[in-house]
């Protein structure tokens, strides 16, 4: 398969697809570019985590200041 760039605004190559199939993906981009692309992925899950604690938080109902220092110190 033939390589299919993908290019950003100033014309500047930022990968390259060097093999497509149904099941994946193979580029070529540069390390700090993958690094980067970790570092995203990374804060994303740290989201999802941080938002889903939200949902349980407010569906959890309210404590005095004395029941939530009991439960603090019950763990």
């Amino acid at each position: 398969m033939e390589n299919i760039p993908f290019i950003n605004k100033r014309n500047k190559m930022l990968n390259t697809v060097l093999e497509r199939t149904p099941q994946s993906v193979t580029v070529q981009m540069s390390i700090r570019r993958w690094n980067r692309m970790l570092e995203l992925e990374q804060t994303y899950k740290l989201a999802r985590i941080i938002k889903r604690s939200m949902r349980q938080v407010e569906s959890e109902p309210s404590m005095t200041p004395e029941e939530a220092i009991n439960t603090l110190r019950a763990l």
